[in-house]
């Protein structure tokens, strides 16, 4: 596909995504864009060769797993299981029982001291109670877990070019998001920020659908101190959408090319050099060639 051919496929679709932010669409669960990722979808938006397509800045969530097929069921039997969950759990009545974008862990571990409205507001209001020793012999590939997780930032970024998509993983990269990649490099690549280094999933039980109550692996106490834990990393995931953000600035409002990567930037600086030197000599064979004493030395004339 020609260069024209994909500005123009590019400037269409750009056009066609900030339509929808404009206008308030948002395809997500939550219906919105997170407040925290807002400065950064604002820069790369305001770039020419870039747009963003998806994003999160992160979440903490418990997250209940769907309905499972059942190994030992027939052929017959699994080919009416329809409505089940796929291998992350989701699909078949997987459901988030918990899910905040802020850092608000902190909160509902202050308004929540009595253990009772602790687990209510983690379980999403369902019961729970301690899970039997005997359970843990009868787990099977259809167990629906509990899992409290983190997930840390991740954006989706539209390019024009595979070198913007290039610039801008150099970013991403040196900004911590380290398990970022391109995806489609050879129409208008997207740029996948992300890091898994920050993310956390611990099953903490495993839900009964028959007594709808969750059978706890973890105490209160226990489950508090995950709380914390994931407000840790939140906190860390925040620094690192900061330090993206800064960088992202600086390579836009640096006079060179924005979002320039540091060995297009060398190449340039070296060739700029020698174009300098080029103009300066010839600058001064000019000089030369118009006034014959322009050579480095100077002369008074003689007074009598």
């Amino acid at each position: 596909m020609s260069s024209e051919r994909l500005k123009q496929e590019f400037n269409s679709r750009k056009k066609g995504i900030l339509g929808a932010l404009a206008s308030g669409t948002d395809a997500s669960p939550k219906g919105s864009v997170d407040k925290q990722i807002i400065p950064i979808m604002e820069l790369l938006n305001s770039h020419p060769g870039t747009v963003t397509t998806s994003s999160c800045s992160g979440r903490v969530s418990v997250f209940l797993e769907g309905r499972k097929q059942s190994s030992t069921a027939s052929a017959s039997q699994q080919e009416r299981e329809t409505d089940v969950a796929t291998a992350g759990g989701k699909g078949g009545d997987g459901r988030w029982l918990l899910v905040t974008h802020d850092n608000l862990l902190d909160d509902i571990l202050q308004e929540s001291r009595d253990d009772n409205a602790f687990l209510n507001t983690m379980f999403g209001g369902i019961p729970s109670e301690p899970a039997a020793t005997q359970l843990i012999g009868e787990l099977s590939s259809g167990t629906r877990y509990v899992h409290f997780k983190f997930e840390p930032m991740i954006l989706h970024v539209l390019t024009e070019t595979l070198e913007i998509a290039n610039r801008l993983l150099t970013c991403a990269i040196s900004s911590s998001f380290r398990e970022s990649g391109i995806v489609s490099p050879l129409k208008n690549p997207i740029v996948a920020i992300r890091t898994m280094g920050l993310a956390f999933d611990a099953p903490v039980g495993i839900y009964d659908p028959e007594k709808n109550v969750i059978q706890r692996f973890i105490d209160p106490p226990g489950l508090r101190v995950l709380a914390r834990l994931t407000g840790d990393r939140f906190r860390e995931n925040s620094r690192r959408i900061d330090s993206l953000y800064k960088t992202l600035l600086s390579a836009m409002e640096a006079p060179e090319t924005p979002l320039e990567s540091k060995k297009t930037r060398a190449f340039r600086k070296k060739a700029e050099g020698m174009d300098k030197g080029r103009k300066l000599a010839a600058a001064r064979e000019a000089r030369v060639e118009t006034d014959p004493l322009e050579d480095g030395i100077s002369f008074q004339e003689e007074v009598m």
